[in-house]
């Protein structure tokens, strides 16, 4: 593989910026919404968007692609064997995190609301593919369709 050729320079900074501000975006928007759920302030309708969650393992495995671009890419150095598996250990670990952390928060989020006596509104909530809005309500509010516009 030495005889590649080297992207150029703009390839590499506009890549490693994109990685950096991809992985922080998404991890923000991950603590962020973890955040709401379970300290921020209750109103008496809550959606809980299941697809939020799926931020953290995205931002591990973005920021596991910005470190290898700015080791190799800005300074110039191949990933040692050691560096080159913890890297690989750590994206692993976030695809794991894509597939369980978005069901275990939601378990505990639906506990955590239904205690707090929050029902689930079935006509409020929508699915698109895996992902997921689920609308709880309070008991003073009546569950229709026309909570999906709030």
């Amino acid at each position: 593989m030495e005889d590649r050729e080297k992207p150029s320079l703009a390839a590499i900074i506009f890549c490693s910026v994109l990685f950096i501000a991809g992985s922080l975006a998404a991890l923000l928007w991950f603590f962020y919404r973890l955040f709401d759920v379970f300290w921020g302030e209750l109103s008496e309708f809550e959606v809980f968007d299941k697809g939020s969650f799926y931020m953290l393992g995205v931002g591990i495995g973005m920021l596991v692609l910005a470190i290898d671009i700015v080791q190799e890419g800005w300074f110039g150095k191949p990933l040692s064997n050691k560096q080159a598996a913890y890297l690989t250990k750590m994206a692993l670990i976030g695809v794991a995190l894509m597939f369980t952390v978005p069901h275990l928060i939601h378990y505990c989020a639906d506990n955590y609301l239904l205690k707090r006596g929050y029902s689930v509104c079935e006509e409020a909530s929508h699915q698109w593919r895996f992902v997921r809005d689920i609308a709880y309500i309070q008991p003073s509010v009546e569950c229709s369709a026309d909570l999906k516009d709030k």
